[in-house]
């Protein structure tokens, strides 16, 4: 092995006790290969299998908590007792090749209304559609964000009888915890809504009571997680200095990882308040060492993750580049890094990736390509 990559294989220890073997985690990503009800399929097995004999940890997912969470067809559910016995196959899978597995917690709140069932209506924060002329969600009472929260604690349940490592609140991909955070989707004006308190104030009731569960269910050491999109764009969307207050309270609240959903992880911030900043850089500067910093965003080759671990990252994740390469760290251990795919044509579609997820990368490619153009 170059003994330039040597850092991607630095062991990696949680203040919890949890150990991870390497500095690189797959990403979470919605594979559209579960059963429509919500259970793992056998294609989702081969998917991670594929993939995790390399990697420190997988975060599977997102899961939705709620029949009225769920984003896509054929997204994999933690909605009930019934996917037990499949998720619990899927962790013994991951954890036989020698990775850890932490399961992704999602409600997708107002994206959901294409998918809720006919005489039922998506949730969301205030009644605004998340596009424009769009249907609209029901504005949530305390009901609802009682019944929310105890679905995010029951999944968190599962998750530990399943046999997963930790969870992932799922607050980025404008689903419910970011619309809860966002002005953009939250227009209320109760202890819900307003100040930036109150925006993270339904975020903090989610963390407590699965805080709760891990403690009355877990016999070891159980990671919570939380990711973020760290700036929205348009009006009244959140910026990086709202964000840098998020995770201050998130670190009060005493989450054990903060993961930045990112794109790109050398993107600029459009605003920042010292001038031109890229965003994850600026993350890790304030925050100081205060608690576990996850990212990544188009990391292809080993010299990437390097540069990226040098800004005081604690753990890369990789998605695309999995996909493409389902064994990237192989290869980077025993000096294969040449070999490397990094391409979609360089790349063979039966390497256990799912038809659908296949099509999404081709589709999020040729976008991508295009913008650069």
């Amino acid at each position: 092995m170059n003994s330039n990559y040597e850092p991607l294989f630095k062991h990696f220890k949680f203040l919890n006790g949890i150990e991870l073997k390497s500095r690189v985690v797959m990403a979470p990503m919605l594979t559209y290969s579960s059963h429509e009800n919500g259970e793992v399929s056998q294609v989702d097995v081969d998917f991670y299998r594929e993939r995790a004999s390399g990697v420190a940890a997988i975060i599977v997912g997102p899961a939705y908590v709620l029949e009225n969470g769920k984003i896509a067809k054929k997204q994999m559910g933690v909605h009930e007792d019934k996917v037990l016995r499949r998720l619990s196959e899927l962790t013994h899978t991951i954890e036989k090749e020698g990775a850890r597995s932490i399961l992704q917690l999602s409600h997708g709140g107002r994206k959901c209304v294409d998918m809720i069932k006919e005489g039922s209506n998506a949730i969301g924060p205030s009644a605004i559609s998340h596009v424009r002329r769009g249907k609209k969600p029901k504005e949530m009472d305390e009901r609802d964000v009682n019944i929310v929260c105890q679905a995010f604690a029951d999944a968190t349940r599962r998750a530990i009888e399943a046999r997963f490592d930790g969870v992932e609140l799922d607050g980025a991909n404008g689903h419910l915890l970011q619309q809860f955070t966002s002005k953009q989707a939250n227009s209320r004006c109760d202890s819900y809504g307003g100040s930036v308190e109150n925006r993270m104030a339904f975020t903090l009731k989610v963390i407590r009571a699965m805080k709760h569960t891990v403690k009355a269910n877990a016999h070891k050491p159980f990671l919570i997680g939380y990711t973020l999109t760290p700036e929205e764009k348009g009006y009244q969307g959140n910026t990086v200095e709202h964000t840098l207050q998020f995770m201050d309270l998130l670190i009060q609240e005493g989450v054990d990882y903060v993961h930045i959903q990112m794109d790109d992880f050398w993107q600029q911030a459009s605003h920042h308040k010292e001038g031109e900043a890229q965003i994850v850089p600026a993350i890790i500067k304030h925050i100081n060492h205060r608690i576990p910093i996850v990212s990544g965003g188009h990391m292809r080759t080993p010299e990437d993750v390097i540069e990226a671990l040098r800004t005081g990252l604690s753990l890369v994740t990789m998605g695309t580049e999995l996909v493409l390469e389902p064994k990237w760290m192989h290869k980077v251990r025993h000096s294969e890094e040449k070999s490397i795919k990094t391409t979609l044509q360089s790349t063979s579609h039966h390497q256990h990736i799912p038809k659908e997820l296949w099509m999404m990368i081709k589709e999020n490619e040729h976008h991508m390509v295009r913008e650069k153009e």
